[in-house]
């Protein structure tokens, strides 16, 4: 495999994720943090149903893979761990975002590639957003391990605070303040990584403003590009 960017100990390959975790990765990750698409409907469509509120309408394309069936997202996720898993190191933990409606598929999909399921982190992004009834505002962190997980700090809760980032280069962004507390909680300096749903690169960002090593995937060659010119940054303080 060819990265699309290899510097400073952080490389990005674009392409499907389950043919580049096909591959041997250049080194074996202390924990994956991934953003998976989430096949909840029609906020990630093009229909133009909402009008503003459809974030694929403003960014005129779909999230990939995020009109699956919940069948389909569960074979889905199940196939991108077990891929996962040999690039994974014993201990090493897996942040997953999601929400409420496929939490329980997410454990039946975790559980079945021999993951523990340990507790749900709960993002507070501080404001609600856009909709009726009791308005949003939380998104889910599933924290699961390969075997019993080694944690790089016991100072964090399992509610983060953290205000939603400006949606300017993703649809679904998420900010690189909460994912640094993510990677604290789980690694230790140094330590590797893995994010097999890149998008636009938060984690990898945060991961370099943390000195750790990061490998990102992501199919769509925009966001590979994105994220290759917010690394080449200075390291954020």
């Amino acid at each position: 495999m060819t990265p699309y960017y290899d510097r400073d100990g952080i490389t990005i390959y674009h392409g499907d994720v389950l043919d580049v975790l096909a591959g041997k990765l250049p080194e074996v990750a202390a924990a994956i943090v991934m953003d998976p698409p989430y096949a909840t409907g029609t906020r990630e469509t093009t229909k133009a149903v909402h009008g503003p509120m459809v974030r694929g309408e403003r960014f005129k394309t779909a999230i990939e893979n995020d009109q699956m069936t919940t069948p389909g997202f569960v074979w889905f996720m199940r196939e991108v761990m077990r891929a996962a898993m040999p690039n994974l190191r014993d201990g090493g933990s897996v942040l997953s975002f999601i929400d409420w409606r496929q939490w329980p598929n997410l454990i039946g999909a975790f559980e079945s590639c021999n993951l523990r399921i340990h507790n749900m982190v709960v993002w507070d992004k501080t404001s609600f957003g856009m909709g009726a009834g009791f308005r949003l505002q939380h998104e889910l962190i599933m924290h699961a391990s390969k075997g019993q997980p080694t944690m790089g700090s016991h100072a964090i809760g399992n509610i983060i605070a953290c205000p939603r980032d400006t949606t300017t280069d993703h649809p679904s962004p998420k900010p690189v303040g909460l994912i640094e507390r993510l990677i604290e909680a789980v690694t230790e300096p140094g330590g590797v990584v893995l994010d097999p749903f890149m998008g636009a690169g938060p984690t990898l960002r945060a991961a370099k403003n943390l000195g750790r090593r990061a490998i990102g995937i992501e199919i769509e060659e925009r966001y590979c590009e994105i994220a290759a010119k917010r690394l080449s940054q200075e390291v954020l303080l």
